[in-house]
């Protein structure tokens, strides 16, 4: 008997599969992780992934969204998955002295943003393409001052920041993103076994939050593991919100387990946290460097019926140029070069 193509899809991609759910993630990025509290020093992010779909029309979304999938590069590939993605989050990027009511001259200014990101994924289980949309806000209005103030002089995770009188000025936020993830050798068996994936990510982003390319070189080994890509950790407007992976058929263990591996090469452009804006009079910048690399290491646990616990740490190399951050009062810590964090990812799946 010759099935209908559409049935022959899901059975493929096990779109009928009872995990196939939407999953509302949490996210937490933190550089207390390398006993830092400086330069990017928080972000979090709340996310909303939809459920898979073999075509846009049959996404649960609004006419103009769809559109855009159906016409953007890459993102119309029929052999694949398709989902959307929407999420809200915010960045805070703090000198070392935060103790210091106002920073010194060179060093890197207090900011904030807070932005709302729509983003369309199409994928499969050898390549996976992702377009995003970022929009909000730098400056007070993101609130990243009262977080902060709350988190360390409410909650005694740190010391009183003292310095966000200072911070930048007010002005929109835009921010365009585009990755594509290729998978480039895969070994084992994926449901119930052991299985392994190399990949690569190559991306750009443009707009005054963070305009760069990057690339991404990842392996990811484990036990039952997700078919599809790796979620990375991603500070909000510059990280990338995507959830690629298919669903789990029911025959397979609710449990998993997965171990990354990872290196990001990342080509910084402009970013107006350390340039200074091309909107307004805030014109401090910051002397850096304009390539940095970055390495990390995850350790991932599915429970594919409920959630997924992602833990990762990130190093990277010296983004400011250490001879050009003023040195501070003694006693008192000096702004951070790198941009290293940890992170922590929880999925709902529902």
């Amino acid at each position: 008997m010759i099935q209908p193509a559409q049935v022959l899809f899901a059975d493929d991609f096990y779109l009928d599969s009872e995990r196939n759910s939407r999953t509302l993630r949490f996210e937490i990025d933190n550089d207390i992780v390398w006993n830092d509290d400086s330069g990017f020093t928080n972000g979090w992010s709340l996310q909303y992934h939809s459920h898979r779909s073999a075509r846009w029309e049959d996404t649960n979304t609004v006419e103009p969204v769809k559109w855009v999938g159906r016409h953007f590069p890459t993102l119309n590939d029929e052999n694949a998955i398709v989902r959307i993605s929407h999420g809200i989050g915010q960045n805070m990027i703090t000198p070392g002295e935060i103790q210091a009511e106002i920073p010194q001259d060179g060093d890197l200014p207090y900011a904030g943003t807070l932005t709302y990101t729509l983003g369309w994924q199409n994928f499969n289980r050898q390549k996976a393409s992702n377009f995003q949309i970022s929009v909000g806000v730098l400056g007070p209005e993101s609130f990243a001052e009262q977080f902060q103030k709350f988190m360390h002089n409410d909650l005694g995770f740190g010391e009183p920041p003292n310095g966000w009188d200072t911070q930048r000025d007010t002005e929109p936020i835009l921010n365009l993103g585009y990755q594509y993830a290729y998978c480039l050798a895969r070994i084992g068996r994926y449901e119930n076994g052991w299985a392994g994936q190399l990949a690569v990510a190559p991306s750009a982003s443009l707009g005054n939050l963070f305009t760069a390319a990057e690339l991404i070189l990842a392996v990811r080994f484990g036990w039952n593991m997700l078919e599809g890509f790796n979620t990375y950790a991603a500070p909000p407007g510059r990280g990338f919100f995507h959830a690629a992976y298919l669903p789990k058929p029911t025959s397979a263990s609710p449990h998993a387990i997965e171990f990354v591996l990872g290196g990001r090469g990342t080509g910084l452009a402009y970013s107006v946290i350390y340039d200074g804006s091309l909107i307004t009079e805030d014109d401090r910048d910051v002397d850096r460097r304009g390539f940095f690399l970055t390495a990390g290491f995850g350790i991932y646990y599915h429970y594919y019926d409920y959630l997924s616990i992602r833990a990762t740490i990130q190093k990277s190399s010296d983004l400011l140029k250490t001879d050009a951050i003023p040195d501070p009062v003694p006693g008192r810590n000096k702004t951070d070069e790198d941009v290293s964090f940890g992170s922590l990812i929880i999925d709902f799946h529902f």
